[in-house]
């Protein structure tokens, strides 16, 4: 089974996420807050990381800050629910071919189905 990483900030959405990816023969790691998240960097075993790009700009002082970018830098970043005018990047990172972006409103299982 394929290990993704998902960074959702919606704390009540973490268990239907995680089924709805199992679906897909996705085994996730779903965080909701930043902290959680990069607790989760730590462990390099992931394949691609899902991001909701709302909860994204919330954290991302203290991803930058903590070197997100550079743990992510070997697997594909894949963006949901993008507002038309914020382009999300991950500093520290450089583009991965398989980064994707998926306009708002989108969520993570339509991501998982385009990818």
């Amino acid at each position: 089974m394929k290990k993704v990483l998902v960074l959702d900030d919606g704390r009540d959405r973490a268990a239907p996420i995680k089924d709805a990816l199992s679906k897909k023969k996705l085994d996730a790691v779903v965080c909701a807050a930043s902290n959680d998240f990069m607790t989760a960097l730590c462990a390099p075993d992931f394949e691609a990381v899902y991001i909701n790009a709302e909860t994204w700009k919330k954290g991302r002082c203290i991803y930058e800050y903590f070197g997100a970018g550079s743990r992510l830098a070997s697997v594909p970043a894949i963006f949901y629910n993008v507002d038309e005018k914020y382009k999300p990047g991950i500093a520290g990172r450089h583009p991965h071919d398989g980064d994707r972006f998926f306009a708002a409103p989108s969520d993570v299982e339509t991501a998982v189905e385009e990818t």
